[in-house]
């Protein structure tokens, strides 16, 4: 977070006379504005071929096995992708 002041004394003035519905909106967007920023700048850094070896090495897992879960780990990471995705996407 910028160490800047971003309460300047005008945004402060303005702030202080809103009404209750202004405030309210104002607020929502500034949340808004976070999430997406949060969105934005998320990032799940993954390393499937380790992920694979760590699991293969439990006992019991045999390569069938390992293979049906890594079907499904890939498609839910794809899965988590195409919603980020649509939720970028303007509706």
């Amino acid at each position: 977070m910028p160490k800047e002041n971003l309460l300047t004394r005008d945004l402060y003035r303005q702030i202080k006379s809103m009404d209750r519905s202004a405030m309210e909106k104002t607020l929502n967007n500034i949340y808004e504005m976070g999430a997406k920023d949060a969105l934005d700048n998320a990032v799940i850094d993954l390393d499937i071929g380790k992920i694979r070896s760590e699991i293969g090495a439990v006992n019991g897992i045999g390569e069938k096995r390992l293979e049906q879960i890594m079907e499904i780990i890939q498609r839910n990471i794809a899965e988590a992708d195409s919603k980020d995705a649509d939720a970028g996407s303007v509706k």
